[in-house]
């Protein structure tokens, strides 16, 4: 029986200064101070100041943030809605 291959996800933190984060499928919200995201693998809040988000490459699922990252949470059960880049294009 073939089982369902998951699809990868990532996050790498650069001197808490940069994340480059890999398998994202949504953007939910984001300012200065919070990114709210899904990737294949849940919600991922990312919290600090100063945050930009210089790339978002949806279709490859890469999102590059820049900033004074202090906070990281991951949901892997968090109950997916829509996004804000799926109700600004929905």
């Amino acid at each position: 029986m073939n089982q369902p291959t998951e699809k990868s996800y990532g996050l790498t933190l650069d001197r808490r200064e940069k994340a480059v984060l890999t398998g994202v499928t949504d953007v939910e919200r984001f300012d200065e101070g919070e990114v709210v995201l899904h990737t294949h693998g849940g919600r991922l809040i990312l919290t600090g100041s100063g945050l930009h988000v210089s790339s978002l490459q949806l279709e490859e699922g890469r999102l590059l943030v820049d900033g004074a990252i202090d906070g990281i949470v991951y949901d892997g059960s968090a109950k997916r809605r829509g996004g804000f880049i799926r109700r600004a294009l929905g």
